[in-house]
């Protein structure tokens, strides 16, 4: 009895033993026989309840590149990276239960690539309540004396602009260390005082569902042209109408009287919709552009009331299109296909029931794409390393609910220690900057840009008058940047002009040589 009994307990733990293998030859991911093909993603595959703000990673062997796509719908169409070396993609996966799809594709030094496996994970089912700020560097720069700029952008965990913090937030570290931003005459600036354009295409949908009823019609161009009103300085509308085909109605532009004019001259449109040509057509329009001194941020805002009837375009093709670009969908009625919609419009996609309601989503509308061309900061410092060597930095958020850092590195060569005062077009080829400038008679400007050392303030200039100049001021209130030139009629010698930092009671006296 015994002997039974021990061999029962003995079939049992042996079970358990192969049991727990099963378990663990399941559980824990083998490395497989090709691992020239991307393997082990993580988040893992299938996973579900994440949040939306994620690292995906993969292991490769032997790659020299790679391009991701994630996108909604299998297979994935949307490439968020390519030609990266980098085995990871931090990632926002925004909206809650959303199934996300990506795939990784390998490059080899021989030109070859290699296709992996199609991933996918789900998002949390709950509302996403948590705050946070994702920061993204887009340059760093320096100027002299020993200035380093950054110009990065803050964005929340659904990709909105986040367009309210103020320099009282932000930290600043130099190779690791703190870097006072009263010290340092830290200084934040956004849109308005930096070369920035928004471009914006309405697209309208005048097809006769529409366009056959006069009030609906009127309620249409009632709402668009109260989305014209709203415009935002450095803002650009194109205006365009569809039903069989898109058709541009006018061409980018800030005049708001034309916009509106044009608006009122929308007719009526065909039975047939392309909508899928219209989303192909809108956002091919402009190109985004992120460099220091070149914004141009664009956005297609579409109105529809049905679906795509004409089939002369897939909805890969749209989606293909949109790429990156930001798209603001709004559906009206009982013909539309929200699923799609949604699909089209990642930026925000909107339902409503009633055209009285599209003024309000219009407003919305505006206002996120002005708080996202507000999401861009430029920050500037004075560091304090000094010798010809390469550091790091980085910028954070104080007491930020998630990790995220803007980050770079910039060469101190050059840097020094200036007496303090005004300084004309100063480089690190010419620190002292210029003093003396030619000028021909009703001849071309000489651009002079403006830079205060040694003040306490953020200066603003004031570059005086003399009558045998035209003094050009680019950027108010600051005015540190202007174009200058001499009259038809000055005559030729000498003449001085004195520019004053009336924020920090610096004066410098400028000599301009006239000729004829």
């Amino acid at each position: 009895m015994n002997r039974q009994i021990l061999w029962v307990i003995v079939f049992f733990i042996g079970v358990i033993l192969n049991s727990c293998s099963l378990d663990n030859k399941i559980t824990n991911p083998t490395t497989p026989d090709d691992t020239t093909i991307p393997y082990l993603p993580s988040p893992a595959n299938g996973v579900n309840n994440i949040s939306s703000y994620q690292r995906l990673s993969w292991e490769c062997s032997k790659a020299v590149n790679y391009t991701i796509y994630l996108d909604k719908v299998t297979p994935p169409m949307r490439i968020i990276k390519s030609n990266t070396s980098d085995k990871f993609a931090d990632i926002i996966a925004s909206g809650n239960g959303v199934v996300y799809y990506w795939k990784v594709v390998a490059k080899f030094s021989d030109g070859s690539t290699k296709e992996g496996p199609i991933w996918h994970f789900t998002t949390s089912q709950s509302a996403s309540t948590q705050p946070g700020y994702v920061l993204t560097n887009h340059s760093i720069t320096t100027a002299t004396p020993n200035i380093v700029k950054m110009l990065f952008q803050v964005t929340d965990l659904e990709n909105k602009g986040i367009d309210y913090l103020t320099i009282n937030d932000f930290l600043i570290s130099e190779d690791g260390y703190s870097v006072s931003k009263y010290e340092s005459n830290m200084a934040i600036t956004k849109r308005e005082n930096n070369p920035y354009l928004i471009k914006t295409v309405l697209m309208l949908d005048n097809s006769t569902s529409i366009s056959d009823d006069l009030n609906s019609l009127q309620l249409l161009k009632d709402a668009a042209k109260n989305f014209i009103n709203n415009m935002a300085t450095q803002q650009e509308v194109a205006l365009y109408k569809f039903s069989s085909n898109p058709e541009l109605v006018l061409n980018f532009t800030n005049d708001k009287n034309a916009l509106k004019n044009a608006i009122d001259n929308i007719g009526r449109g065909f039975a047939s919709t392309n909508l899928y040509g219209a989303v192909i057509e809108g956002v091919s329009q402009w190109t985004d552009i992120i460099k220091p001194d070149n914004i141009v941020q664009g956005s297609l805002v579409l109105f529809t009331d049905g679906n795509d009837t004409q089939g002369s375009k897939t909805l890969a093709e749209a989606l293909n299109a949109i790429g990156e670009k930001k798209v603001y969908t709004v559906g009206l009625g009982s013909e539309i296909e929200p699923e799609i919609l949604a699909q089209i419009g990642r930026q925000g996609n909107y339902t409503i029931t009633e055209l009285s309601e599209l003024n309000q989503i219009f407003l919305q509308i505006q206002q996120e794409i002005d708080a996202y061309a507000n999401s861009f900061y430029w920050m500037k410092y004075s560091s304090p390393k000094r010798g010809n060597s390469e550091h790091t930095l980085d910028l954070s958020i104080v007491d930020n609910p998630i990790y995220s850092v803007a980050e770079g590195t910039f060469s101190s060569a050059g840097f020094f220690d200036p007496a303090p005062g005004v300084y004309i077009n100063s480089s690190f080829v010419k620190t002292l900057g210029d003093s003396v400038f030619t000028l021909v008679a009703g001849g071309y400007p000489v651009e002079l840009n403006a830079f205060s050392y040694g003040g306490i303030k953020t200066p603003i200039y004031n570059w005086g008058t003399n009558p045998m100049l035209i003094v050009d001021e680019i950027n108010p209130p600051e005015n540190s940047h202007v174009k200058i030139s001499a009259i038809n009629t000055a005559t030729a010698g000498d003449v001085t002009l004195i520019v004053d930092d009336i924020e920090n009671g610096f004066s410098k006296t400028l000599k301009f040589k006239i000729s004829k």
